[in-house]
């Protein structure tokens, strides 16, 4: 599976916060997750069956992205668990359901093209955008 599966929600505007997460590219081409110190939290990249593959900073799996026969993105655990389905709606939005069917959050764009996060209930949790050098910048609402 491409990284681009994964980062469907990713989209982007300069922002400056020092609660932030960024997402960068290694030199071999891996996603890199950054805390607002610059400190790498995760790592995602492939694995032989062209899943992604998330993990922490010390190299154990936290999470596998992989792409069902409905073309949904497919999270589970580090024991194979599903822990959340990302599929479209009839909008274009990203939808997260846990494994029991309920929404979590949806990824929507804004007008200026960032991707919001939001809760089940509509309530906005943060934003995904751009920063000066390409990286994408998630920003928690606060």
């Amino acid at each position: 599976m491409k990284k681009q599966l994964l980062f469907f929600a990713f989209a982007f505007v300069a922002t400056f916060s020092f609660a932030q997460i960024t997402y960068s590219t290694d030199p071999w081409g891996n996603t890199v997750e950054k805390d607002s110190n610059g400190n790498t939290q995760s790592t995602y990249s492939d694995d032989a069956w062209g899943n992604t593959v998330k993990k922490d900073n010390k190299g154990n799996v936290q999470a596998t992205y992989s792409e069902d026969p409905w073309g949904n993105t497919v999270k589970k655990d580090k024991n194979g668990n599903t822990q959340s389905t990302y599929s479209k709606d009839p909008w274009g939005n990203t939808v997260e359901k846990d494994r029991a069917g309920k929404t979590q959050s949806t990824y929507s764009k804004d007008p200026w093209g960032n991707t919001i996060k939001k809760d089940e209930n509509g309530k906005v949790l943060g934003t995904y955008s751009k920063d000066a050098w390409g990286n994408t910048v998630y920003k928690p609402a606060n």
